[in-house]
């Protein structure tokens, strides 16, 4: 057991980013991280890595799910399996009576993510999933859209890339976001739902339509296990604004950490850019003034710690976060479209 607060946590699984999360959860005194345990129907592989995850972060090791899985041990169950798992663990700990956070993506399609909404809605549970919408750089660009700087957003562009030149370091196991039976597609389930996250939290809309092309450019593991690792994705939103979105997995990424994430907003009257890797946000004005403001700190760090401080300042108070499962199925709706577009090669609705 590591730390003495009151919130109680443990891990479901320990092979996809649950030694980030531990490090950034035992930093806060008021965690106690209790245990790491998993499904004895696992492979070995996936028990002994996270056997090694739980030792590295001096968290115990329990035997038995079901013993991790009791309201009188833990408050608040963190699911880092692979994804293809994600929606199983959540609804198991949802119907033991405690609280998830759920790894991104919440499940490998939609209907996955309604099924854990409804658990959590049937047990009275909170449920929210790991997301970037607490990106400082994408908090203050929202800020200035409900200021008023730019007018209506008319037009979003958005890039995630991660570069392979951390593939190694970055991910746990390569064939953890290239082998469907693992990851459930490729780097459109990976990456597209922060975009889509980010659309929705800055514009207010939900997406209507989705056209999207998906393409294998570089080979290696993602040709070997037939999934994409690039796409570009058209979106109409409601009220006639739209997007564009770009995503991959790429030989390297002109940013300084494992991936970066750039938007721009085309306002009615005027433009914002910013870039959640420096992180900073620019702004361009109708007159012709720039204004640069750096907020510093490297963004995709920030992003995940600064939500967890925000799940944890509300969970004494079961207050749910201000991003919930609801926010996160509404985004695999966007995933789904994605994929059933490149299947066919022409737009799709939203369902």
């Amino acid at each position: 057991m590591t730390g003495t607060g009151s919130i109680r946590i443990g891990f479901i699984s320990g092979v996809r980013h649950a030694g980030s999360y531990a490090d950034l959860l035992r930093a806060d005194p008021r965690v106690q991280l209790v245990g790491v345990a998993d499904e004895t129907s696992v492979p070995d592989w996936i028990r002994d890595d996270g056997m090694k995850m739980a030792a590295s972060a001096d968290i115990p090791w329990i035997d038995d799910l079901g013993e991790l899985l009791d309201p009188d041990r833990i408050d608040l169950a963190v699911i880092c399996s692979e994804p293809t798992r994600h929606a199983r663990l959540a609804i198991a700990a949802l119907n033991a009576g405690l609280d998830v956070l759920v790894d991104k993506p919440v499940g490998i399609d939609e209907a996955e993510a309604a099924a854990v909404q409804e658990a959590a809605e049937a047990n009275g549970r909170i449920c929210t999933v790991v997301n970037r919408t607490h990106s400082p750089a994408l908090r203050r660009l929202r800020r200035w859209i409900d200021a008023g700087n730019l007018g209506l957003p008319r037009h979003v562009d958005i890039e995630f890339l991660a570069s392979g030149t951390h593939f190694a370091t970055s991910v746990e196991r390569p064939e953890l976001v290239v082998d469907p039976a693992l990851s459930g597609g490729g780097e459109v389930v990976n990456f597209l739902g922060y975009a889509a996250d980010y659309l929705r939290y800055l514009t207010g809309l939900d997406v209507t339509e989705v056209y999207a092309e998906t393409s294998t450019l570089y080979g290696g593991a993602h040709e070997k296990f037939g999934v994409e690792d690039t796409a570009l994705v058209s979106l109409a939103l409601a009220h006639g604004v739209t997007a564009t979105v770009t995503v991959g997995r790429i030989p390297a990424a002109p940013g300084f950490g494992a991936n970066i994430a750039t938007v721009r907003v085309l306002g009615s009257h005027g433009y914002a850019s910013s870039d959640d890797d420096k992180p900073a946000v620019m702004q361009f004005g109708g007159s012709g003034d720039v204004t640069a403001l750096p907020i510093g700190g490297f963004g995709s760090d920030n992003a995940v710690s600064s939500f967890l401080s925000h799940l944890l300042d509300r969970f004494p108070k079961r207050i749910e976060p201000d991003y919930s499962v609801a926010d996160a199925r509404a985004s695999m709706r966007v995933i789904d479209a994605a994929y059933r577009s490149a299947a066919c090669g022409q737009p799709v609705s939203v369902a």
